[in-house]
Protein backbone atom coordinates (compact mmCIF):
# COMPACT_ATOMS: atom_id res chain seq x y z
CA UNK A 1 0.00 0.00 0.00
CA UNK A 2 2.98 2.35 0.48
CA UNK A 3 3.11 2.45 -3.31
CA UNK A 4 -0.06 4.54 -3.34
CA UNK A 5 1.67 7.51 -1.78
CA UNK A 6 4.70 7.78 -4.04
CA UNK A 7 5.02 11.19 -5.57
CA UNK A 8 6.08 9.86 -8.97
CA UNK A 9 5.12 6.55 -10.54
CA UNK A 10 7.23 5.32 -13.41
CA UNK A 11 4.70 3.82 -15.75
CA UNK A 12 6.57 1.63 -18.21
CA UNK A 13 9.66 -0.55 -18.39
CA UNK A 14 11.62 1.96 -20.45
CA UNK A 15 10.66 4.97 -18.35
CA UNK A 16 14.21 5.44 -17.12
CA UNK A 17 15.25 6.34 -20.63
CA UNK A 18 12.39 8.81 -21.14
CA UNK A 19 13.44 12.41 -21.38
CA UNK A 20 10.30 13.84 -19.79
CA UNK A 21 7.74 12.72 -17.25
CA UNK A 22 4.36 14.31 -17.87
CA UNK A 23 2.30 15.66 -15.00
CA UNK A 24 -1.43 16.09 -15.28
CA UNK A 25 -0.91 19.83 -15.85
CA UNK A 26 1.61 19.06 -18.59
CA UNK A 27 -0.96 16.87 -20.33
CA UNK A 28 -3.68 19.50 -19.99
CA UNK A 29 -1.46 22.33 -21.20
CA UNK A 30 -0.32 20.31 -24.19
CA UNK A 31 -3.91 19.43 -25.06
CA UNK A 32 -4.90 23.11 -24.78
CA UNK A 33 -2.27 24.04 -27.33
CA UNK A 34 -2.55 21.14 -29.77
CA UNK A 35 -6.09 19.77 -29.64
CA UNK A 36 -7.70 20.12 -33.08
CA UNK A 37 -11.18 20.75 -31.71
CA UNK A 38 -9.87 23.62 -29.61
CA UNK A 39 -8.07 25.03 -32.65
CA UNK A 40 -11.30 24.86 -34.63
CA UNK A 41 -13.12 26.64 -31.81
CA UNK A 42 -10.50 29.39 -31.88
CA UNK A 43 -11.11 29.73 -35.61
CA UNK A 44 -14.82 30.17 -34.87
CA UNK A 45 -13.89 33.05 -32.56
CA UNK A 46 -11.86 34.64 -35.35
CA UNK A 47 -14.82 34.27 -37.71
CA UNK A 48 -17.11 35.85 -35.11
CA UNK A 49 -14.68 38.75 -34.65
CA UNK A 50 -14.59 39.33 -38.39
CA UNK A 51 -18.38 39.26 -38.59
CA UNK A 52 -18.68 41.76 -35.74
CA UNK A 53 -16.08 44.04 -37.32
CA UNK A 54 -17.83 43.82 -40.69
CA UNK A 55 -21.16 44.80 -39.14
CA UNK A 56 -19.59 47.83 -37.48
CA UNK A 57 -17.89 48.86 -40.71
CA UNK A 58 -21.23 48.57 -42.53
CA UNK A 59 -22.71 51.08 -40.09
CA UNK A 60 -19.93 53.59 -39.73
CA UNK A 61 -18.16 53.67 -43.10
CA UNK A 62 -19.28 54.30 -46.69
CA UNK A 63 -18.63 52.26 -49.79
CA UNK A 64 -15.96 53.85 -51.96
CA UNK A 65 -14.73 52.66 -55.35
CA UNK A 66 -12.38 53.88 -58.04
CA UNK A 67 -12.99 52.72 -61.59
CA UNK A 68 -10.72 52.94 -64.64
CA UNK A 69 -11.98 51.72 -68.00
CA UNK A 70 -9.99 51.57 -71.24
CA UNK A 71 -11.89 50.74 -74.43
CA UNK A 72 -10.87 50.18 -78.06
CA UNK A 73 -13.14 50.39 -81.09
CA UNK A 74 -11.86 49.12 -84.41
CA UNK A 75 -14.86 50.21 -86.41
CA UNK A 76 -17.08 53.24 -86.66
CA UNK A 77 -17.92 54.79 -83.31
CA UNK A 78 -19.77 57.67 -81.66
CA UNK A 79 -17.93 60.51 -79.99
CA UNK A 80 -19.22 60.38 -76.40
CA UNK A 81 -18.77 64.12 -76.05
CA UNK A 82 -20.44 65.42 -79.23
CA UNK A 83 -22.38 62.28 -80.18
CA UNK A 84 -21.07 62.72 -83.73
CA UNK A 85 -20.34 59.77 -86.00
CA UNK A 86 -16.61 59.02 -86.28
CA UNK A 87 -15.30 56.87 -89.08
CA UNK A 88 -11.98 55.72 -87.65
CA UNK A 89 -10.42 53.40 -85.09
CA UNK A 90 -10.65 54.98 -81.64
CA UNK A 91 -9.91 54.35 -78.00
CA UNK A 92 -11.45 55.86 -74.88
CA UNK A 93 -10.58 56.13 -71.19
CA UNK A 94 -13.01 56.65 -68.32
CA UNK A 95 -12.00 57.50 -64.75
CA UNK A 96 -14.43 57.60 -61.85
CA UNK A 97 -14.74 57.68 -58.07
CA UNK A 98 -18.01 56.64 -56.47
CA UNK A 99 -19.04 56.69 -52.81
CA UNK A 100 -22.32 55.82 -51.15
CA UNK A 101 -23.50 55.64 -47.55
CA UNK A 102 -26.72 54.35 -46.02
CA UNK A 103 -28.07 57.09 -43.79
CA UNK A 104 -31.00 55.08 -42.44
CA UNK A 105 -31.82 51.40 -42.77
CA UNK A 106 -34.48 50.89 -40.13
CA UNK A 107 -31.90 50.17 -37.33
CA UNK A 108 -31.12 46.90 -39.08
CA UNK A 109 -27.38 47.38 -38.93
CA UNK A 110 -27.44 48.36 -35.24
CA UNK A 111 -29.26 45.15 -34.35
CA UNK A 112 -26.84 43.16 -36.49
CA UNK A 113 -23.94 44.65 -34.54
CA UNK A 114 -25.55 43.65 -31.25
CA UNK A 115 -26.30 40.17 -32.59
CA UNK A 116 -22.72 39.65 -33.76
CA UNK A 117 -21.39 40.91 -30.42
CA UNK A 118 -23.51 38.35 -28.57
CA UNK A 119 -22.38 35.71 -31.05
CA UNK A 120 -18.75 36.61 -30.43
CA UNK A 121 -19.20 36.35 -26.66
CA UNK A 122 -20.91 32.98 -27.14
CA UNK A 123 -18.00 31.72 -29.27
CA UNK A 124 -15.51 32.73 -26.60
CA UNK A 125 -17.50 30.91 -23.92
CA UNK A 126 -17.86 27.88 -26.19
CA UNK A 127 -14.06 27.71 -26.29
CA UNK A 128 -13.97 27.82 -22.50
CA UNK A 129 -16.59 25.07 -22.31
CA UNK A 130 -14.62 22.94 -24.75
CA UNK A 131 -11.45 23.53 -22.73
CA UNK A 132 -13.27 22.31 -19.60
CA UNK A 133 -14.49 19.22 -21.43
CA UNK A 134 -10.97 18.57 -22.71
CA UNK A 135 -9.57 18.82 -19.17
CA UNK A 136 -12.16 16.34 -17.94
CA UNK A 137 -11.34 13.98 -20.79
CA UNK A 138 -7.60 14.22 -20.12
CA UNK A 139 -8.25 13.61 -16.41
CA UNK A 140 -10.29 10.51 -17.19
CA UNK A 141 -7.62 9.04 -19.49
CA UNK A 142 -4.87 10.05 -17.06
CA UNK A 143 -6.53 8.24 -14.17
CA UNK A 144 -7.30 5.21 -16.34
CA UNK A 145 -3.59 5.01 -17.08
CA UNK A 146 -2.73 5.19 -13.38
CA UNK A 147 -5.24 2.43 -12.61
CA UNK A 148 -3.83 0.27 -15.37
CA UNK A 149 -0.34 0.80 -13.99
CA UNK A 150 -1.45 -0.16 -10.49
CA UNK A 151 -3.09 -3.31 -11.84
CA UNK A 152 0.15 -4.18 -13.63
CA UNK A 153 2.22 -3.61 -10.49
CA UNK A 154 -0.13 -5.74 -8.41
CA UNK A 155 0.11 -8.53 -11.00
CA UNK A 156 3.89 -8.43 -10.58
CA UNK A 157 3.50 -8.50 -6.81
CA UNK A 158 1.15 -11.45 -7.03
CA UNK A 159 3.76 -13.33 -9.08
CA UNK A 160 6.37 -12.64 -6.37
CA UNK A 161 4.03 -14.01 -3.73
CA UNK A 162 3.41 -17.10 -5.85
CA UNK A 163 7.16 -17.55 -6.32
CA UNK A 164 7.62 -17.41 -2.54
CA UNK A 165 4.75 -19.86 -2.24
CA UNK A 166 6.50 -22.18 -4.70
CA UNK A 167 9.75 -22.00 -2.71
CA UNK A 168 7.92 -22.81 0.51
CA UNK A 169 5.99 -25.60 -1.21
CA UNK A 170 9.18 -27.19 -2.53
CA UNK A 171 10.65 -27.19 0.96
CA UNK A 172 7.48 -28.67 2.44
CA UNK A 173 7.31 -31.31 -0.30
CA UNK A 174 10.95 -32.17 0.30
CA UNK A 175 10.22 -32.46 4.02
CA UNK A 176 7.28 -34.73 3.24
CA UNK A 177 4.74 -32.33 4.73
CA UNK A 178 3.02 -31.68 1.38
CA UNK A 179 2.35 -33.98 -1.53
CA UNK A 180 4.02 -33.65 -4.96
CA UNK A 181 0.66 -32.52 -6.36
CA UNK A 182 0.85 -29.31 -4.32
CA UNK A 183 4.00 -28.40 -6.21
CA UNK A 184 2.24 -28.88 -9.55
CA UNK A 185 -0.67 -26.73 -8.40
CA UNK A 186 1.58 -23.83 -7.41
CA UNK A 187 3.52 -24.11 -10.67
CA UNK A 188 0.20 -23.86 -12.53
CA UNK A 189 -0.66 -20.79 -10.45
CA UNK A 190 2.70 -19.25 -11.35
CA UNK A 191 1.98 -19.81 -15.06
CA UNK A 192 -1.41 -18.17 -14.60
CA UNK A 193 0.28 -15.21 -12.90
CA UNK A 194 2.54 -14.85 -15.93
CA UNK A 195 -0.55 -14.68 -18.12
CA UNK A 196 -2.11 -12.06 -15.85
CA UNK A 197 1.08 -10.00 -16.07
CA UNK A 198 0.96 -10.11 -19.87
CA UNK A 199 -2.71 -9.10 -19.84
CA UNK A 200 -2.26 -6.25 -17.35
CA UNK A 201 0.85 -5.03 -19.16
CA UNK A 202 -1.11 -4.95 -22.40
CA UNK A 203 -3.93 -3.06 -20.67
CA UNK A 204 -1.40 -0.59 -19.35
CA UNK A 205 0.19 -0.09 -22.78
CA UNK A 206 -3.29 0.39 -24.25
CA UNK A 207 -4.11 3.05 -21.66
CA UNK A 208 -0.81 4.80 -22.38
CA UNK A 209 -1.49 4.76 -26.12
CA UNK A 210 -5.03 6.06 -25.64
CA UNK A 211 -3.70 8.98 -23.61
CA UNK A 212 -1.02 9.66 -26.22
CA UNK A 213 -3.65 9.52 -28.95
CA UNK A 214 -5.82 11.98 -27.04
CA UNK A 215 -2.85 14.32 -26.75
CA UNK A 216 -2.00 13.64 -30.42
CA UNK A 217 1.55 12.58 -29.59
CA UNK A 218 3.78 10.34 -31.66
CA UNK A 219 2.68 6.77 -30.75
CA UNK A 220 6.31 5.61 -30.91
CA UNK A 221 7.57 8.32 -28.57
CA UNK A 222 8.65 7.39 -25.03
CA UNK A 223 6.00 8.58 -22.64
CA UNK A 224 5.64 8.54 -18.86
CA UNK A 225 3.29 10.30 -16.47
CA UNK A 226 3.64 11.31 -12.86
CA UNK A 227 1.65 9.56 -10.18
CA UNK A 228 -0.72 11.38 -7.88
CA UNK A 229 0.43 12.25 -4.39
CA UNK A 230 -2.86 11.64 -2.63
CA UNK A 231 -2.63 12.53 1.04
CA UNK A 232 -4.73 10.76 3.64
CA UNK A 233 -6.44 14.07 4.40
CA UNK A 234 -7.73 14.18 0.84
CA UNK A 235 -9.57 10.92 1.38
CA UNK A 236 -11.96 12.33 3.98
CA UNK A 237 -15.64 12.50 3.19
CA UNK A 238 -16.17 15.62 1.07
CA UNK A 239 -19.18 17.62 2.32
CA UNK A 240 -21.45 18.94 -0.42
CA UNK A 241 -25.15 19.51 -0.98
CA UNK A 242 -26.71 18.51 -4.29
CA UNK A 243 -28.89 21.63 -4.60
CA UNK A 244 -26.05 24.03 -3.88
CA UNK A 245 -23.76 22.07 -6.19
CA UNK A 246 -26.27 22.43 -9.02
CA UNK A 247 -26.63 26.19 -8.47
CA UNK A 248 -22.86 26.65 -8.41
CA UNK A 249 -22.44 24.66 -11.62
CA UNK A 250 -25.03 26.77 -13.43
CA UNK A 251 -23.35 30.00 -12.36
CA UNK A 252 -19.66 29.01 -12.57
CA UNK A 253 -19.63 26.99 -15.79
CA UNK A 254 -20.03 28.61 -19.22
CA UNK A 255 -22.32 25.87 -20.56
CA UNK A 256 -25.63 27.67 -20.03
CA UNK A 257 -24.34 31.18 -20.65
CA UNK A 258 -23.31 30.12 -24.17
CA UNK A 259 -26.90 29.37 -25.09
CA UNK A 260 -28.21 32.44 -23.28
CA UNK A 261 -25.97 34.55 -25.48
CA UNK A 262 -27.07 32.63 -28.58
CA UNK A 263 -30.70 33.29 -27.63
CA UNK A 264 -29.88 36.96 -27.18
CA UNK A 265 -28.19 37.03 -30.59
CA UNK A 266 -31.22 35.32 -32.16
CA UNK A 267 -33.52 38.00 -30.72
CA UNK A 268 -31.37 40.75 -32.19
CA UNK A 269 -31.43 38.93 -35.52
CA UNK A 270 -35.23 38.95 -35.38
CA UNK A 271 -35.21 42.71 -34.81
CA UNK A 272 -32.79 43.13 -37.71
CA UNK A 273 -35.03 41.01 -39.96
CA UNK A 274 -38.06 43.13 -39.06
CA UNK A 275 -36.05 46.28 -39.77
CA UNK A 276 -35.57 45.10 -43.35
CA UNK A 277 -39.22 46.12 -43.94
CA UNK A 278 -38.36 49.77 -43.27
CA UNK A 279 -37.42 52.27 -46.02
CA UNK A 280 -33.75 52.85 -46.69
CA UNK A 281 -32.28 56.30 -47.24
CA UNK A 282 -28.82 56.59 -48.74
CA UNK A 283 -26.57 59.24 -50.23
CA UNK A 284 -24.15 58.74 -53.09
CA UNK A 285 -21.57 60.92 -54.80
CA UNK A 286 -19.66 60.57 -58.05
CA UNK A 287 -16.56 62.21 -59.48
CA UNK A 288 -15.40 61.29 -62.97
CA UNK A 289 -13.97 62.23 -66.33
CA UNK A 290 -13.16 60.63 -69.67
CA UNK A 291 -10.92 60.76 -72.73
CA UNK A 292 -11.74 60.03 -76.42
CA UNK A 293 -8.95 59.65 -78.94
CA UNK A 294 -10.92 61.25 -81.80
CA UNK A 295 -11.83 64.35 -79.80
CA UNK A 296 -10.67 67.60 -81.52
CA UNK A 297 -9.94 71.09 -80.31
CA UNK A 298 -9.08 74.36 -82.07
CA UNK A 299 -5.35 74.79 -82.33
CA UNK A 300 -5.37 78.18 -84.18
CA UNK A 301 -6.56 79.73 -87.46
CA UNK A 302 -5.39 80.29 -91.05
CA UNK A 303 -6.29 82.72 -93.87
CA UNK A 304 -8.13 81.04 -96.66
CA UNK A 305 -8.40 82.77 -100.14
CA UNK A 306 -11.24 81.62 -102.30
CA UNK A 307 -12.56 82.64 -105.75
CA UNK A 308 -16.14 83.78 -105.56
CA UNK A 309 -16.74 84.88 -109.18
CA UNK A 310 -15.49 86.43 -112.47
CA UNK A 311 -15.76 90.11 -113.61
CA UNK A 312 -18.02 90.31 -116.62
CA UNK A 313 -16.23 91.47 -119.74
CA UNK A 314 -12.73 91.29 -118.38
CA UNK A 315 -12.80 87.79 -117.10
CA UNK A 316 -10.94 88.79 -113.99
CA UNK A 317 -11.37 86.36 -111.06
CA UNK A 318 -12.86 87.88 -107.93
CA UNK A 319 -11.17 86.59 -104.76
CA UNK A 320 -12.14 86.76 -101.10
CA UNK A 321 -10.32 85.70 -97.96
CA UNK A 322 -11.40 84.68 -94.46
CA UNK A 323 -9.99 83.18 -91.25
CA UNK A 324 -10.61 79.48 -90.78
CA UNK A 325 -10.06 77.63 -87.49
CA UNK A 326 -7.56 74.76 -87.49
CA UNK A 327 -8.24 71.64 -85.31
CA UNK A 328 -6.08 68.90 -83.80
CA UNK A 329 -6.34 66.04 -81.34
CA UNK A 330 -7.28 67.21 -77.86
CA UNK A 331 -4.74 66.20 -75.21
CA UNK A 332 -5.44 63.62 -72.50
CA UNK A 333 -5.04 66.12 -69.67
CA UNK A 334 -7.19 68.76 -71.32
CA UNK A 335 -9.99 66.27 -71.86
CA UNK A 336 -9.88 65.06 -68.24
CA UNK A 337 -10.06 68.65 -67.07
CA UNK A 338 -12.84 69.73 -69.44
CA UNK A 339 -14.89 66.57 -68.97
CA UNK A 340 -14.63 66.46 -65.17
CA UNK A 341 -18.09 66.05 -63.65
CA UNK A 342 -19.55 65.67 -60.17
CA UNK A 343 -22.89 64.50 -58.85
CA UNK A 344 -24.61 63.98 -55.51
CA UNK A 345 -27.80 61.93 -55.10
CA UNK A 346 -30.20 61.04 -52.33
CA UNK A 347 -31.78 57.61 -52.76
CA UNK A 348 -34.92 56.42 -51.02
CA UNK A 349 -35.67 52.71 -51.24
CA UNK A 350 -39.11 51.59 -50.11
CA UNK A 351 -39.58 47.81 -50.02
CA UNK A 352 -42.99 46.74 -51.32
CA UNK A 353 -42.72 43.14 -52.39
CA UNK A 354 -39.60 40.99 -52.47
CA UNK A 355 -40.84 37.51 -53.27
CA UNK A 356 -41.72 37.06 -49.59
CA UNK A 357 -38.02 36.78 -48.72
CA UNK A 358 -38.17 39.30 -45.87
CA UNK A 359 -41.23 37.68 -44.28
CA UNK A 360 -39.63 34.25 -44.47
CA UNK A 361 -36.44 35.67 -42.92
CA UNK A 362 -38.55 37.03 -40.04
CA UNK A 363 -40.27 33.65 -39.55
CA UNK A 364 -36.90 31.85 -39.61
CA UNK A 365 -35.54 34.29 -37.03
CA UNK A 366 -38.49 33.49 -34.75
CA UNK A 367 -37.88 29.77 -35.21
CA UNK A 368 -34.21 30.26 -34.38
CA UNK A 369 -35.17 31.94 -31.10
CA UNK A 370 -37.37 28.97 -30.20
CA UNK A 371 -34.55 26.56 -31.10
CA UNK A 372 -32.01 28.32 -28.88
CA UNK A 373 -34.53 28.45 -26.03
CA UNK A 374 -35.18 24.71 -26.35
CA UNK A 375 -31.43 24.07 -26.54
CA UNK A 376 -30.94 26.13 -23.38
CA UNK A 377 -33.63 24.22 -21.49
CA UNK A 378 -32.27 20.90 -22.69
CA UNK A 379 -28.72 21.81 -21.70
CA UNK A 380 -29.91 23.01 -18.31
CA UNK A 381 -31.62 19.66 -17.72
CA UNK A 382 -28.51 17.79 -18.87
CA UNK A 383 -26.27 19.83 -16.60
CA UNK A 384 -28.52 19.20 -13.62
CA UNK A 385 -28.46 15.49 -14.41
CA UNK A 386 -24.66 15.54 -14.72
CA UNK A 387 -24.33 17.33 -11.39
CA UNK A 388 -26.71 14.96 -9.64
CA UNK A 389 -24.88 11.98 -11.12
CA UNK A 390 -21.53 13.40 -9.97
CA UNK A 391 -22.96 13.97 -6.49
CA UNK A 392 -24.36 10.42 -6.32
CA UNK A 393 -21.13 8.90 -7.65
CA UNK A 394 -19.11 10.82 -5.05
CA UNK A 395 -21.14 9.46 -2.15
CA UNK A 396 -21.05 5.92 -3.56
CA UNK A 397 -17.29 6.15 -4.24
CA UNK A 398 -16.55 7.21 -0.66
CA UNK A 399 -18.60 4.36 0.80
CA UNK A 400 -16.92 1.95 -1.60
CA UNK A 401 -13.48 3.24 -0.60
CA UNK A 402 -14.21 2.88 3.11
CA UNK A 403 -15.49 -0.65 2.59
CA UNK A 404 -12.44 -1.60 0.53
CA UNK A 405 -10.04 -0.19 3.13
CA UNK A 406 -11.69 -2.29 5.82
CA UNK A 407 -11.74 -5.34 3.57
CA UNK A 408 -8.08 -4.86 2.66
CA UNK A 409 -7.04 -4.64 6.31
CA UNK A 410 -8.91 -7.81 7.11
CA UNK A 411 -7.59 -9.61 4.02
CA UNK A 412 -4.02 -8.58 4.84
CA UNK A 413 -4.29 -9.96 8.37
CA UNK A 414 -5.81 -13.16 7.03
CA UNK A 415 -3.08 -13.52 4.42
CA UNK A 416 -0.28 -12.96 6.93
CA UNK A 417 -1.83 -15.57 9.21
CA UNK A 418 -2.29 -17.98 6.30
CA UNK A 419 1.30 -17.42 5.23
CA UNK A 420 2.59 -18.38 8.67
CA UNK A 421 0.40 -21.50 8.73
CA UNK A 422 1.51 -22.41 5.22
CA UNK A 423 5.18 -22.12 6.17
CA UNK A 424 4.48 -24.34 9.14
CA UNK A 425 2.91 -26.90 6.85
CA UNK A 426 -0.54 -26.81 8.46
CA UNK A 427 -2.23 -25.11 5.51
CA UNK A 428 -2.49 -26.61 2.03
CA UNK A 429 -1.78 -24.78 -1.24
CA UNK A 430 -5.43 -24.32 -2.13
CA UNK A 431 -6.25 -22.63 1.18
CA UNK A 432 -3.15 -20.48 0.98
CA UNK A 433 -3.98 -19.47 -2.61
CA UNK A 434 -7.49 -18.51 -1.54
CA UNK A 435 -6.14 -16.19 1.15
CA UNK A 436 -3.56 -14.76 -1.22
CA UNK A 437 -6.08 -14.07 -3.97
CA UNK A 438 -8.41 -12.41 -1.53
CA UNK A 439 -5.58 -10.19 -0.33
CA UNK A 440 -4.46 -9.26 -3.85
CA UNK A 441 -8.03 -8.60 -4.99
CA UNK A 442 -8.64 -6.47 -1.91
CA UNK A 443 -5.49 -4.49 -2.64
CA UNK A 444 -6.52 -3.96 -6.28
CA UNK A 445 -10.01 -2.91 -5.25
CA UNK A 446 -8.65 -0.50 -2.65
CA UNK A 447 -6.35 1.16 -5.13
CA UNK A 448 -9.09 1.45 -7.70
CA UNK A 449 -11.62 2.80 -5.22
CA UNK A 450 -9.10 5.32 -3.92
CA UNK A 451 -8.45 6.70 -7.37
CA UNK A 452 -12.15 6.56 -8.17
CA UNK A 453 -13.12 8.56 -5.10
CA UNK A 454 -10.35 11.06 -5.73
CA UNK A 455 -11.52 11.49 -9.31
CA UNK A 456 -15.19 11.81 -8.27
CA UNK A 457 -14.21 14.49 -5.76
CA UNK A 458 -12.26 16.38 -8.40
CA UNK A 459 -15.32 16.29 -10.68
CA UNK A 460 -17.61 17.58 -7.92
CA UNK A 461 -15.15 20.36 -7.10
CA UNK A 462 -15.10 21.24 -10.79
CA UNK A 463 -18.89 21.67 -10.82
CA UNK A 464 -18.66 23.58 -7.55
CA UNK A 465 -15.90 26.04 -8.48
CA UNK A 466 -15.52 25.84 -12.27
CA UNK A 467 -11.85 24.82 -11.81
CA UNK A 468 -10.31 21.37 -12.35
CA UNK A 469 -7.36 20.83 -10.02
CA UNK A 470 -5.42 17.71 -9.10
Amino acid sequence: MHRLFLFILLLCAHIVQAQKTWSFEDCVNYAMENNINLSLSKLNIDYAKNTHLQNKMDLYTPNANVSITEGFNFANSINPLTYQFVQQTTNSTSLGFNADYNIFQGLQRIFQIKASKSGLNASELELKELENNTRLLVANYYLNTLLAYEAYQLALEKKKLTQNQLSNTLELVKAGVLAQGDKYEVEALLANDELNIVTSENNFETAINELKLLLQLDPFEDFAIEGLNIEDSEMDNYPVQAKMLSLNAMSNLPNLEVLRLKTEAAKYQLKAAKSSLSPTLSISAYLGSNYFSAAQEQKGSETVTQAIGVVSGTGQVVLTSYEQATFGNKSFGAQLNDNFNQSVRLNLFVPIFGKWQRMIAIDNAKLNILKTEYDLKNKENNLQQEVFTAYTNLKAAFKKYEANVSNHEAAELAFNYANEKFKAGILNSYEFETAKNRFINAEVSTVQSKYEYFFRKVIVQFYETGELNF
